[in-house]
């Protein structure tokens, strides 16, 4: 029997990158996914989405939905709460990975009174406001799972909570994920729901392998070289593990980096590879 069999997962941002990963591990690991994102059917200049990576928890033995959705759309995401509803009593483990990584890039380093107000909007519009929506929406079905059960959040947020990291919006939108994760932390924690914040190091997306493939490996060598990167499937490991510790809430409510709980839970990426993580806490 699978760890997460029998439970139901959302996954929000799962056509490519960390969400993917979280995704897949959870299928994998049991768990009938919903797999939520803007980009249903994979085309020549967009790589990854819902429909390729359902396709993909199927070959890995799991079970998934391919859900269309912008989640910056209430309408959106009022249907995929309820096409949840209406299959399934509850919700088991609530995912939050959107992020819109395609004007980002062009904004790194630029100082606040030069960007554009599509930044402000890019990140913690489409990142950290449809966080806040998707938990708003699921809470019913996250409840419903008993305290028993449990149920569990997780914000894919980042060191730039804490520190200065690429721009200002990047910056606002990952402290109001912590910031958030912590609130709702609080007001969940006698209903059983733990929501925890999970912070990736560098991982090795769709984007950095385009990079590497265009040559741009020299920014990696810190790490060790492309290949020591962290993957998205090693952050869906630490999500797992957090979804079936059955001490979960005493971690709700904190902030991990995906290496800290490798630690702490004794798993690996899918290279069987160990990750460290940063001091900084």
């Amino acid at each position: 029997m699978q760890p997460l069999e029998g439970r139901v997962a959302l996954v929000m941002g799962g056509s490519r990158g960390i969400g993917k990963g979280i995704a897949l591990e959870l299928g994998a690991a049991g768990a009938h996914v919903y797999v939520v994102g803007r980009t249903l059917e994979s085309g020549p200049n967009q790589p990854g989405s819902v429909a390729a990576t359902v396709a993909e928890v199927e070959q890995l033995g799991g079970t998934a939905t391919a859900v269309r959705c912008d989640a910056t759309s209430a309408d959106d995401l009022a249907a995929v709460v309820e096409r949840i509803g209406n299959g399934h009593e509850a919700l088991h483990v609530l995912a939050n990975s959107v992020f819109d990584a395609s004007r980002f890039g062009a904004t790194i380093g630029t100082p606040f009174w030069e960007l554009p107000s599509s930044a402000w909007h890019d990140i913690v519009d489409v990142g950290t406001r449809s966080a806040y929506e998707a938990c708003v929406g699921v809470a019913p079905l996250l409840l419903a799972a008993g305290a028993e059960a449990g149920a569990l959040i997780v914000n894919v947020s980042a060191l730039g909570a804490r520190k200065y990291l690429y721009n200002v919006p990047y910056g606002v939108g990952k402290a109001a994920l912590d910031k958030m994760t912590a609130d709702m932390a609080h007001e969940l924690r006698d209903r059983g729901v733990a929501v925890v914040s999970l912070w990736p190091n560098v991982t090795r997306t769709e984007g950095i392998n385009a990079a590497i493939e265009a040559g741009d490996t020299e920014r990696f060598e810190r790490f060790g070289g492309a290949d020591n990167l962290e993957t998205p499937r090693y952050d869906g490991r630490a999500v797992v593990a957090l979804a079936t510790d059955p001490e979960r809430m005493e971690r709700s409510g904190q902030y991990f980096w995906t290496a800290e709980l490798g630690e702490l839970y004794d798993f690996t990426d899918e290279h069987g590879r160990t990750h460290r993580y940063p001091a900084h806490r």
